[in-house]
């Protein structure tokens, strides 16, 4: 049972997530060189104070974890697990550190190097353990009440009960209802890869290309939030392919859902803007950022085999939209030809997914 368990949620967490690893592996070792990340240490533990920066990063990695480990739970194919209630409470509790600690071990392995140059700095070295172990033995409790508790479906709204919710905010109330660390956790790294870029360099001239490269970061961030949309479409909302909906309400409240979705990051954009940078960039890292995830999304329609390729996906994509804008593409165009592409697929693919798989 316990191999089962590992394959069904440290595996697939591994594989559903490569391309993930791989952007951060580009981002943290590509960019920053090892003797960079090795005084980054030195400087954390010697002044205890920045430690919390870390614990911060690494709390959010947990709660990636935790929240795919509630996904799995819901996915029809790993309703086995429930099965676990059956094994005594001591057992269930070293399978779930067992699990919890296969997750966490690229935090392990990160903190482990981290504390290799500790140079007799031994309270660093204990807060950085403890926290590895606390991150690593406290959501044995959250897995439990999982175990205990089958999913139950939501119960009805008590806010304007009465009032029937409109279609482009179907996906909202599915996103905090059932998948609330998904929203946040993608909003939180949007959010900050915005805010950073904007904040470079803040006595040079700045270069808009690095907030170009920020807004393909934050979009393709939206990739998980576009799958997990064509997933609850393909399973709740199928009924309104058989409606008359025209091509322009079709896809006009997609394209409504995309600018509500980006709208924190276009404040945070608007707030953080460097000094002597147009506002008319603003639009279009709007329209580059929304474009992304709607032809992310479009591209699902045509073939529903490409949600398990969205990893792959989002590094290339990242790759090659670097170079792009390392040769001074502009995103406005960049954009536009998403958007076009999500047009074109609305209007004349929309209904490719009922039949490709």
């Amino acid at each position: 049972m316990k191999n089962a368990v590992f394959r069904t949620l440290v595996t697939e967490f591994y594989r559903q997530n490569s391309g993930f690893f791989l952007i951060l592996l580009l981002l943290g070792f590509g960019i920053i060189r090892s003797d960079d990340h090795i005084a980054l240490f030195r400087y954390a533990l010697a002044a205890p104070a920045a430690l919390p920066y870390y614990f911060a990063l690494w709390a959010l990695y947990a709660l990636k974890t935790s929240a795919f480990v509630r996904q799995q739970f819901r996915e029809p194919s790993c309703q086995f697990l429930y099965h676990l209630r059956l094994y005594p409470s001591m057992q269930r509790y070293l399978t779930w550190w067992t699990v919890q600690l296969g997750l966490l071990a690229p935090l392990w392995a990160y903190g482990l190097w981290m504390c290799s140059y500790a140079d007799g700095q031994w309270l660093s070295v204990a807060l950085v353990l403890s926290c590895l172990v606390a991150l690593t033995v406290l959501p044995a409790r959250w897995y439990e009440y999982l175990v205990r508790n089958p999913v139950r479906e939501a119960r009805n709204r008590k806010v304007a009960r009465n009032r029937p919710l409109p279609v482009w905010l179907f996906f909202f109330a599915h996103l905090f209802r059932q998948q609330p660390l998904l929203l946040v956790l993608t909003k939180l790294f949007s959010g900050a890869v915005l805010i950073g870029v904007c904040l470079l360099y803040p006595t040079d001239d700045y270069d808009e290309r690095l907030l170009a490269i920020g807004a393909l970061i934050g979009g393709l961030a939206h990739l998980g939030l576009a799958q997990e949309q064509y997933v609850f479409e393909h399973r709740y909302l199928l009924f309104l392919r058989n409606l008359p909906r025209p091509f322009a309400v079709r896809f006009g409240t997609l394209a409504l859902e995309g600018l509500l979705l980006f709208l924190p990051e276009t404040l945070l954009l608007a707030r953080y803007l460097p000094e002597g940078v147009s506002a008319v960039l603003v639009l279009k890292v709007v329209v580059f950022y929304t474009g992304i995830r709607l032809a992310a999304l479009h591209r699902f329609y045509v073939r529903e085999r490409y949600l398990e390729q969205v990893g792959a996906y989002g590094l290339w994509g990242f790759i090659f939209g670097l170079v792009a804008i390392m040769f001074r593409l502009d995103i406005a165009i960049a954009g536009l030809a998403l958007w076009g592409y999500a047009a074109w697929v609305s209007r004349f693919r929309y209904f490719a997914s009922e039949s490709a798989g």
